[in-house]
């Protein structure tokens, strides 16, 4: 990059200071040369020195004294074992012949998840033919005759990378399949009782080596190295600033107090202001649960797993800061607390610009006070949509400055510690995320400039005890990214995620250009407008510089550094796999830097030419335009009471799109007539500043005194304009900045009896921290609180009261199948096809029909919501298709009111006519509670109508709900009415009875210690919940899942949770059963907070499996063969 001849060459004074080094400067030299080379060596060695292995081995039977059960669970994270082995004395197998049945399973015996994923050893019903068979994944293995097993043995069944086999010994019955056949392990499982086991003796065992490749720490030899390499490193940047000092180059370094430095101005208080502010009422990242969860889990898991996808993969090499967020989540896991960290960051980076950078890129910083506004307005624009929460983005944000902050310290004072400081924090940078090249990128921009520094000074000290402290501080983030993982276990890693996905070639980074312009939360229009505000700077400052080589008033140098770095980035970015627009955050700093130089570069040009800022004007107008043709979108549940998150931001009628696609078409035909227009002025161009002005110097303050009293006039009109001319990208980024903070702080205001994000965070600041925890109720019994007949009916009966038409038990079809969704691609952690939009028809779990035990009124429609069919009658409208049908129910009496039975509930499905919270209206047959005084002598007194909440969608079963609030207090009964005059096939009803039901806190009945599954999306707002535990390569089998919207748990929990992926949805999908509860949101009804399921397993009397655990040394490279991580592509199952 071209470089100012300052920055290059050495002054008078530094010539004068190369003298002969002391004595002392030898031993410095010396230190840096020896300390730098062994720390290089060290750190780059550290990968492949030993680590230690926790082993683990399930090992069965494992019988317990008047157990009737043999059964025992392990869910394994990695899916299938390591190594495989089981053998089965065909003996056992006649035996079991007589009734048939699963002798051996690595599933539940008899479950779909057994035939389909699981390993299995299962004997046909009696009778002719009868066979023993064994399968994996749905494939036979091998088979044998019951009748030809007097001559066998044993059977010996193995699976291991190589195959999976099995043999009949003593038969000549054999076979194996291949190794994508291996078998998902959640435990072993038998039709045999605990006895039947016991008698066949130790020729029926089971062992699994479990898959633990990744739980490791570093063996002594390698503590030792590492800790070696990083004291040699300290040594040698001792030395490099020893050898700084001898050769005079400190004295180079302007020296400001730190109370200079320190003192607050406007802008400080404006944008730590609105940091601080932010930190308590906005939004963070959808992947605060996400990281947070991490953070819980790995003390037990022994490493930093990734936890929701990729087989329990290590976040290593990328894994030192969540390894941080983990210890610092140990002491509170509220919201504020965790968010401090994001808030440091964002103070130092602002600090660092400020004090460091901004004046770094010459005088017209300082003449122009609105360019430093305009670089906060920046920061606080990318950094509350894109670089706030718990990713990495705020802490790359930071490192990115403290790199470059270092380089420019090392070019202004031609010392050699900031390079070695700028390497370091570069290296750490990069060690964040992939996205952390920026920071190498910085370097690499900025490397010509500290190369001249460092062969400049090769005579002081030579070349190598400059350059090898410099190395040795860049592999600095070797030793920590691979401080318990070697460098097997992290290339298994990194194959296990592109081979999993979502991947995309670099040549496909024009998607994450794309994805900013689709209508999804990563596409919203608080991302568009700073990203496009960010490249429409970046071409201004690259136009005015290649034109003009420089732009007044700023220093080349650091402004061809900064602009090389964002294209270095971006190409360096293109080799990344995910192409997530949140990845725009890391350009923060960097954009806010950029800023300041277009609105200086922007105030010069007006100077001499009104033309060029009106195309300015036209430019950024257009940017605007485009950025606000997308909805005001925040991921779950940020969003909750947020304008315009469903459309285009409008007033009266009126896109702010329109407005300023009009506004630029406008400044675009004046800037045009502006152009035409020189060519008739005949004096040139004209520019804001008047023509006749006396000189340039007259616009300075200090030299105004020299001159007449109209000079003086005309030089402070011509200021003002100036002035007027910075203020364009100021008030459009400061307008953003504050109205994303009006509107979350409208949020909180608007609902103050219901849960925001920001009521949630002020209350862990009051110390109740366990957020929406304690606003969602919960019915933990649902048949408790069923409604009985006023009238004196049985429960059978009263459903269909007197006048009813139509509606039959047997009125509710098998399937209930919803609307289907629709997500746009680009949308984070959504693992459907990266350019495809993911859509589904799929219901909630138990929601989504189906046939059950027949009910006390006949239906054997599967009833929701954990309804006993003993108890809870249904009936419904569908096939009543020639008449119209109706219903009205017995009058149900109404219990005494509490505060903890706040509504009326009953479940429905079908399509049922509503209005949506935003008042969009939903199509189907009305619904309605009608409400009644019932007098002692059984006459209906006063009486009314109220159509419930319906929180959708239409079809499966939902909880239609009406506040006790709304009914009045003279109502002592209520019942349902529903209308059903639409003869199609697809308009019809069905319900239960009312509930009056009694609720408790999710809180209280979750708890703190039970294991919970919590989606991705979730952790952060229920920081008390424990997340299911990773412990010895198994999952703790869990008793809840908490869940956000159905949208969102179907397009992201769903496809980036699954089992196919190596997600935790391995346990439910293979060990469990799930029952969905009824829950409602405390102080708005209305709203679709999200879900919690109960889990039961399928094998009952199945107990956690005892682990045979040790430790075991390997070397750095050593690999026991790949993960079964295979693409939907290669198997499906």
């Amino acid at each position: 990059m071209p470089t100012s001849r300052s920055e290059s060459e050495p002054g008078p004074q530094r010539r004068a200071a190369t003298t002969a080094p002391p004595r002392a400067a030898g031993i410095a030299r010396l230190v840096a040369v020896v300390a730098g080379a062994v720390g290089l060596l060290l750190c780059l060695l550290t990968p492949l020195l030993p680590v230690q292995q926790t082993t683990a081995a399930l090992d069965w039977p494992q019988l317990r004294p008047g157990a009737e059960s043999a059964e025992v669970t392990a869910s394994l994270v990695a899916q299938s074992p390591a190594d495989l082995t089981a053998t089965v004395p065909c003996s056992a197998i006649t035996r079991a012949a007589a009734s048939g049945g699963t002798v051996l399973s690595t599933l539940p015996a008899g479950t779909g998840a057994a035939r389909e994923l699981g390993l299995s050893v299962t004997v046909g019903a009696p009778g002719p033919g009868q066979a023993v068979t064994v399968a994996s994944r749905n494939t036979v293995i091998a088979a044998a005759p019951v009748d030809r097993l007097r001559g066998c043995s044993q059977l010996r069944v193995w699976s291991n990378a190589a195959e999976v086999a099995a043999r009949f010994e003593g038969i000549d019955v054999a076979g194996s399949i291949p190794t994508e056949n291996r078998p998902v392990v959640g435990g072993v499982f038998t039709s045999l009782k605990a006895a039947d086991v016991a008698a066949a003796g130790p020729g029926l065992r089971l062992r699994a080596d479990l898959d633990t490749r990744f739980e490791l720490s570093p063996s002594p030899l390698k503590a030792a190295a590492m800790g070696i390499g990083l004291l040699s490193v300290l040594a040698s940047l001792v030395a490099l600033w020893l050898l700084d000092r001898h050769f005079g180059h400190h004295r180079r370094a302007p020296h400001r107090s730190i109370g200079q430095l320190l003192r607050p101005r406007p802008v400080d208080v404006a944008v730590l202001g609105g940091l601080a502010l932010w930190t308590v009422l906005g939004a963070g990242s959808s992947d605060d649960g996400y990281i947070l969860s991490m953070g819980k889990v790995a003390s037990e898991a022994g490493y930093t797993a990734n936890y929701y996808r990729f087989f329990g993969a290590p976040e290593a090499p990328f894994d030192w800061y969540y390894s941080l967020l983990s210890h610092w989540g140990s002491i509170s896991a509220n919201a504020i607390w965790m968010r401090l960290p994001m808030l440091a960051a964002g103070v130092v980076t602002w600090l660092l610009l400020s004090r460091v950078l901004l004046p770094r890129l010459g005088p017209g910083v300082r003449r122009y006070p609105l360019a430093v506004w305009a670089a906060g307005a920046m920061l606080l624009a990318f950094w509350f949509p894109l670089a706030s929460g718990l990713r990495s983005e705020p802490i790359i944000v930071l490192g990115t400055i403290v790199t470059w902050a270092a380089v420019e310290r090392a070019v202004a004072t031609h010392r050699a510690l900031p390079a070695a400081v700028a390497a370091m924090a570069a290296g750490l940078t990069l060690g964040l995320a992939p996205q952390g090249v920026i920071a190498a990128a910085l370097l690499l921009a900025s490397s010509a400039a500290v190369l001249r520094v460092l062969v400049a000074r090769r005579r002081e000290a030579g070349l190598a005890a400059l350059v090898l402290p410099v190395l040795a501080a860049a592999a600095v983030i070797v030793p920590i990214a691979f401080r318990d993982q070697s460098l097997a276990s992290v290339a298994e890693a990194i194959r296990i995620r592109l081979e999993v996905g979502p991947a995309a070639p670099w040549t496909q980074e024009y998607l994450r250009f794309f994805f900013l312009t689709v209508e999804t939360t990563d596409g919203s229009l608080v991302r568009r407008v700073p990203v496009y505000l960010f490249v429409m700077c970046l071409f201004v400052a690259l136009f005015v510089m290649l034109r003009s080589r420089r732009i007044p008033r700023i220093a080349p140098g650091p402004v061809w550094r900064l602009v090389g770095a964002v294209f270095i980035a971006a190409a360096l970015l293109s080799l990344t796999p995910t192409k997530w627009t949140v990845h725009f955050g890391v350009y923060a700093g960097l954009a806010a830097a950029l800023a300041a130089v277009t609105t200086v570069a922007v105030v010069e040009a007006a100077r001499t030419s009104i033309r060029n800022f009106t195309f300015f004007l036209c430019g950024m107008l257009f940017a605007l335009a485009a950025a606000f043709a997308g909805f005001n979108l925040w991921s779950w549940p940020y969003l909750w009471g947020v304008p315009w998150f469903d459309r285009q931001p409008e007033v009266v009628g009126i896109t702010f799109s329109k407005a300023f696609l009009v506004l630029a078409g406008l400044a675009g035909a004046l800037a045009a007539w502006q152009h035409f227009r020189i060519d008739f002025r005949g004096r040139g161009e004209g520019g804001l500043v008047e023509d006749g002005t006396v000189d340039d110097t007259a616009l300075e303050d200090t030299q105004l005194a020299s001159h007449t009293r109209a000079d003086r006039d005309q030089a402070l009109r011509s200021r003002r304009r100036l002035q007027l001319a910075s203020l364009p990208l100021v008030v459009v980024l400061g307008l953003l900045v504050l109205g994303e903070g009006a509107i979350f702080a409208k949020a909180y205001v608007s609902n103050p009896a219901t849960y925001t994000v920001a009521k949630g965070n002020l209350d862990a600041l009051r110390g109740t921290s366990c957020g929406m925890a304690r606003s969602v109720l919960v019915e933990t019994d649902p048949n408790a609180d069923m409604l009985t007949s006023a009238e004196g009916r049985a429960t059978a009966q009263a459903l269909v009261g007197p006048g009813s038409t139509g509606f039959t038990p047997d009125g509710i079809p098998d399937e209930l199948k919803p609307l289907a969704i629709s997500s746009a691609p680009g949308q984070i952690n959504m693992a459907s096809p990266i350019t495809s939009p993911f859509t589904s028809t799929a219901a909630t779990a138990g929601t989504g029909g189906g046939t059950g035990p027949r009910t006390v009124n006949g239906s054997t429609a599967a009833l929701p919501f954990g309804l006993d069919p003993a108890r809870t009658p249904v009936v419904g409208s569908y096939g009543q298709n020639t008449v119209p049908a109706e219903l009205f129910s017995d009058w149900y009496g109404l219990p005494p009111r509490s505060a903890d039975r706040p509504l009326v509930a009953f479940a429905a499905s079908g399509a049922i006519a509503s209005v949506g919270p935003t008042g969009k209206k939903e199509y189907g047959q009305p619904v309605t509670l009608e409400w009644a005084e019932r007098r002692a002598d059984g006459s209906i007194g006063a009486r009314g109508v109220i159509d419930p909440i319906d929180p959708g969608p239409n079809k499966p079963w939902r909880n239609l709900r009406v506040p006790m609030d709304a009914i009045p207090p003279v109502a002592n009964v209520v019942r349902i009415h529903v209308r059903d005059p639409n003869l199609g096939a697809q308009q019809w009803v069905g319900v239960t009875p009312p509930r009056v039901p009694r609720l408790r806190t999710l809180q209280e009945v979750v708890g703190e210690t039970d294991p919970v599954l919590l989606d991705l999306l979730v952790g952060q707002q229920f920081p008390c919940q424990r997340p299911m535990a990773i412990r010895n390569g198994t999952y703790e089998v869990p008793k809840w899942r908490i869940l956000p919207t159905r949208k969102d748990a179907l397009s992201t929990s769903g496809t980036w949770q699954a089992r196919e992926a190596g997600g935790l949805l391995t346990v439910p999908d293979t060990l469990l059963r799930t029952t969905t509860l009824p829950t409602y949101m405390a102080g708005d009804l209305t709203r679709d907070w999200g879900e919690l399921q109960q889990y039961t397993p399928l094998a009952d009397d199945a107990r956690a499996a005892d682990l045979t655990v040790g430790v075991q040394t390997r070397s750095g490279w050593w690999r026991q063969g790949p993960i079964r991580a295979l693409t939907d592509q290669t198997v499906r199952n």
